[in-house]
């Protein structure tokens, strides 16, 4: 008899250790396909926000074309050296500081879409530590 309860006691727990492996693979299964959904949700929102970045700088490029194209025709009308340099002087600091601007709104449009990017993935993290922790807590019970 002893050795039949314990027959049934090592079958029992090969039953139970089988169905806990097939309860934690579906779990890593479903946690698997979770994360590839976020990447890919990620890299969704990355992809339209470069879209996004390089529409800007595609119309900031024209822009600054056109005005190039306007400050040569005004360049090529003037009478004397100083109103050339004037013009050439008004078009390098307007020139400049509308790149500066420029860039800063690209690198606020690109920080943010970093940020919006990761908020996917990182509510997986947190997802997932939060599945750990709690295995972790029913295996000390």
């Amino acid at each position: 008899m002893k050795d039949q309860f314990n027959a049934q006691n090592i079958e029992q727990n090969m039953k139970n250790v089988f169905e806990q492996s097939s309860k934690n693979m579906e779990d890593i299964t479903a946690m698997t396909k979770e994360n590839v959904e976020a990447f890919v949700q990620a890299m969704t929102i990355a992809s339209k926000g470069m879209e996004e970045v390089m529409a800007e700088v595609m119309a900031y490029s024209k822009q600054q074309a056109d005005e190039f194209a306007n400050v040569s025709k005004e360049v090529s009308s003037v009478k004397n050296v100083e109103d050339f340099v004037n013009h050439q002087s008004e078009f390098t600091k307007h020139a400049f500081e509308s790149y500066v601007e420029e860039m800063t709104k690209v690198g606020d449009m690109m920080i943010s879409n970093a940020k919006e990017a990761m908020e996917p993935i990182s509510a997986r993290m947190n997802a997932m530590n939060d599945h750990v922790n709690s295995a972790m807590a029913n295996a000390k019970a």
